[in-house]
């Protein structure tokens, strides 16, 4: 049984992560007392950000600080299980709206050009399994 997050954990821990950079071990404190496993965790939170981001309930800049605030512990989770999916797609999403593109002018917007299509295409594939 999977177990959900409370809408007000949720918020606690995505604004702790606008402040902070969020370690595997502070998350792990957080699992142990929501009885999640660590990816599941990382997965709920990127999954929220790239929803609001996406519903344009969350500015691009926000979201983008919270999911580097979650990429270490991402990274560190990886080193000893499989890359927590989608939390480490929607990372490299977020990535790629931080700078123009070879090629683009200097008009278009990288988070609009690369980030919310690939957060729709993720988002698109989690309702498809569900």
């Amino acid at each position: 049984m999977t177990k959900t997050i409370s809408h007000t954990d949720v918020e606690a821990l995505l604004s702790k992560a606008q402040e902070v950079t969020l370690t595997l071990t502070e998350l792990s404190v957080y699992c142990r007392n929501l009885g999640l496993r660590p990816a599941n965790l990382m997965n709920a939170l990127s999954v929220e950000v790239s929803r609001r981001f996406v519903l344009g309930e969350m500015s691009y800049e926000t979201g983008d600080v919270i999911m580097n605030s979650l990429f270490s512990a991402i990274i560190d989770l990886s080193m000893d299980e499989d890359m927590p999916q989608p939390a480490f797609d929607i990372y490299l999403a977020f990535d790629e709206g931080e700078y123009q593109h070879r090629g683009d002018s200097a008009h278009i917007a990288p988070s609009e050009r690369y980030t919310r299509p690939h957060l729709l295409e993720i988002l698109r594939g989690l309702d498809d399994t569900e």
